[in-house]
């Protein structure tokens, strides 16, 4: 086990990163990740030191699923319950249980929450999976110290929004101007912007 201290912040963005081209590695040298898009330079170091880094990949689709199954069951509803239960079978599954959360905005939070606290938890697993140590504890466990908040008109800030608005027009195939996607991207901003404050 390596023991280093880790960019947990920079993990949990890489674990959501909206655009598939762009690959996330973390560094087992100094911890910190680095985001490469198609063409960087830093792909070259990646490749000429390959045990030096550990590629970090979306959270795979069935424990994805699993979340969603968890999440059912803590439903108090009973209607509701059973029309997720019923939607996340089959083909499709997560897609149908996300049109139903639009209809129960409070529901839907609460799953932004849950998916969250799942994620959080995955992280902290995945890092001991490729054997760290970690010496920092992540800030959204009760010991760890989170970083303060900066502020969001920073370049780096207002470039990561462009990329994420973007790749979110580009993955939904919406029109800008339609209401319904404005109103499904401000929603997603919201929630964005929820796990930036609770990150620092």
């Amino acid at each position: 086990m390596r023991e280093l201290n880790v960019d947990w912040t920079a993990i949990h963005s890489a674990f959501q990163m909206p655009v598939p081209d762009v690959r996330c590695y973390l560094s087992l040298v100094d911890g910190s990740v680095m985001k490469l898009p198609p063409g960087d330079p830093g792909l070259a170091t990646v490749q000429a030191h390959a045990s030096d880094f550990v590629l970090i990949e979306a959270i795979p689709s069935r424990i994805q699923y699993q979340w969603v199954d968890e999440f059912a069951v803590t439903v108090d509803d009973p209607v509701l319950k059973g029309r997720i239960v019923a939607a996340i079978n089959g083909k499709g599954a997560f897609r149908r249980f996300k049109d139903i959360l639009l209809t129960s905005p409070d529901e839907r939070r609460r799953w932004f929450e849950f998916r969250d606290q799942k994620m959080r938890q995955r992280i902290i697993e995945w890092v001991r999976e490729a054997g760290i140590e970690p010496q920092n504890e992540p800030p959204w466990t009760e010991g760890g110290a989170a970083a303060p908040v900066k502020p969001h008109n920073e370049p780096q800030e207002i470039e990561a929004l462009r990329d994420y608005l973007i790749a979110w027009f580009d993955g939904k195939n919406v029109d800008a101007l339609s209401p319904l996607a404005l109103e499904a991207l401000a929603t997603e901003l919201g929630h964005k912007f929820y796990i930036k404050q609770l990150l620092g």
